[in-house]
């Protein structure tokens, strides 16, 4: 399904996309290591708003991936005419651009939850160092 997901999504705005995947886990990964280790703690506030950074950046590849599609799309359209388009053929390329936000979205999603309990972590951590 991923597979299938990056190749109607479009090569290049999907794998930007799933890189921001890659980021998001890599950089939570990071944050449980610094915060098992007690580590410097403005590490962990950089590590944390990384990772929301990075999944609302997912979000913003995605409607800009929508947004290159719509525009080619709308350009065969007006190349073919009514009488090449029929609903079946716009519905199918109107999912196909919605893809990419998709995924992007539920990075972002997933990212902010992440970033959420990360950061009450934190300053649970911080209040019981004082």
């Amino acid at each position: 399904m991923i597979i299938r997901f990056f190749y109607e999504g479009g090569a290049f705005f999907m794998s930007l996309v799933y890189l921001m995947w890659i980021a998001v886990f890599t950089l939570a990964v990071r944050f449980v290591i610094l915060y098992r280790s007690n580590k410097n703690p403005q590490k962990l506030k950089r590590t944390n708003d990384s990772i929301l950074f990075f999944g609302s950046f997912a979000f913003l590849i995605g409607i800009t991936g929508q947004m290159v599609g719509l525009v080619a799309a709308f350009d065969i359209v007006r190349k073919v005419g009514n009488a090449g388009v029929t609903p079946q053929y716009l519905a199918g390329g109107l999912k196909v651009t919605f893809i990419a936000p998709l995924i992007g979205l539920l990075l972002f999603m997933i990212s902010a939850i992440i970033w959420f309990v990360f950061r009450n972590l934190k300053q649970t951590s911080h209040l019981q160092d004082s």
